[in-house]
C-alpha cells in the first residue's frame, strides 16, 4: 500500500496512531516489554517518585504503567490519539493498575503553569510532531507546565548515528528525500510504511535538539545514547533501534 500525498500535520499523525494495527503494536509492547532498562536507570536518577509527572505520547501506557509499577506517584499519561488512550486504560484495567490517561495535544497542554515536577516524552514521540515550529511549540508548552527546576526527559533518533547516517546517504530511498517525498517538511524527516502502519518521524542531529531546547529556555543536563546506559534485552532491541536520551531542566526562578 502506497503512502500517497498527504498534508503532514498534527491531524495526520493523530490518524496514524489511531490505526488498529498501530494501537495493537503499542499495546503488546506495554504488556510484554514495559520499561526499558535504560529508561529505568535514567528515571530513577532524574525523576522524583513523588511526582507529579506528565507522560506525553503515552501510547498504550508502556511508560506510564511501568512508572506506577516501579513506585512512582501522581503519573498522568496523555496521548494525541484517542484510540491509544482507550487502549491504555484497557491495559491498565487488565493489569489491575490504577492509572489516569487522557487525550491531549503536546502543542497545547491543558494544565496551569508549574503543574508538574517532571515531563517525559518517551520513544521519540517529540520527533513525531511534524515541523520544527510545532516541535518548538510543544517544548515551550512543556517548559510552561513544569515547575522551576523541573526536569524534561525524552528521546530522539540520531541522524549522525551509524544506522541513520547510512540511511540518509542512500539516494535510492525516497522516505527521507525532500525532492522525492512531498510529505516531508524539514531535512531529517522520514515518512514510511511499517508492518504496523504508516509513520512520520523527524531524525535530528545533536545540534538541532540542543538548539530546540535553548530556544524554549531549557538547560541541558545530559544526553547519551541508549546503548551507553544499559544493554537492553533482545525484545527491546527488536521493538526499537538505539536512540539518544535527553535530560533538560527548567532553570530556577523561571
Amino acid at each position: 500500500m502506497g503512502l500517497g500525498v498527504v498534508r503532514m500535520d498534527i491531524e495526520t499523525v493523530r490518524h496514524y496512531f489511531n490505526e488498529e494495527k498501530t494501537v495493537e503494536h503499542y499495546a503488546r509492547a506495554t504488556v510484554n516489554i514495559g520499561l526499558w532498562e535504560s529508561e529505568a536507570v535514567l528515571f530513577q536518577k532524574h525523576i522524583e517518585k513523588g511526582g507529579p509527572t506528565l507522560d506525553l505520547g503515552c501510547g498504550a501506557g508502556r511508560v506510564t504503567l511501568g512508572l506506577i509499577r516501579s513506585g512512582f506517584k501522581k503519573v498522568v499519561g496523555v496521548d494525541l490519539a484517542e484510540e491509544m488512550v482507550g487502549q491504555a486504560s484497557d491495559v491498565a484495567d487488565f493489569l489491575g493498575i490504577s492509572a489516569t490517561f487522557s487525550q491531549g495535544d503536546a502543542t497545547s497542554l491543558a494544565w496551569e503553569p508549574g503543574s508538574f515536577k517532571s515531563v517525559l516524552f518517551a520513544f521519540n514521540g517529540l520527533m513525531q510532531i511534524p515541523g520544527r515550529r510545532l516541535r518548538l511549540k510543544a517544548v515551550r508548552e512543556i517548559y510552561r507546565v513544569l515547575e522551576p527546576e523541573g526536569v524534561f526527559v525524552f528521546t530522539s533518533l540520531d541522524r549522525d548515528s551509524p544506522l541513520y547516517s547510512r540511511i540518509f546517504q542512500d539516494p535510492t530511498d525516497p522516505a527521507h528525500d525532500l525532492s522525492q517525498n512531498p510529505n516531508l517538511i524539514d531535512y531529517g524527516d522520514r515518512h514510511f510504511q511499517t508492518d504496523h502502519g504508516k509513520t512520520f518521524m523527524h531524525v535530528p542531529n545533536r545540534e538541532e535538539v540542543i538548539s530546540l531546547l535553548h530556544d524554549a529556555g531549557f538547560s541541558l543536563v545530559e544526553d547519551c545514547m541508549r546503548s551507553s546506559i544499559a544493554k537492553e534485552k533482545a525484545v527491546v532491541q527488536d521493538f526499537s533501534e538505539d536512540c539518544r536520551f535527553w535530560v533538560a531542566q527548567k532553570p530556577k526562578g523561571r
